[in-house]
């Protein structure tokens, strides 16, 4: 389950763990960059990742894949469903 909240400046996907073991998980899509962040209790603070958008679409676009070596390819005016793989 996941939700999502459209910011003045960001867009915030919060992915929930429906079996409650790991604390939510926050994507930050802002400008160019995105941020990924997750609560981490024995710190008692965020643990924070930032990537470039191209990193975060080569994360997803990975997720449908097999072993090996693939380039995104990002077509102009669209978004993820501009994205192809070689």
């Amino acid at each position: 389950m996941f939700s999502v909240e459209h910011e003045f400046d960001s867009t915030i996907v919060t992915c929930l763990d429906e079996d409650g073991k790991h604390e939510d998980l926050q994507i930050i899509l802002s400008d160019g960059v995105v941020f990924i962040r997750q609560w981490q209790e024995s710190l008692d603070r965020f643990s924070v990742l930032e990537v470039s958008y191209k990193q975060f679409l080569d994360m997803i676009a990975s997720m449908n894949k097999t072993e090996g070596l693939f380039k995104v390819h990002l077509i102009r005016g669209e978004r993820y469903n501009g994205v192809g793989t070689t």
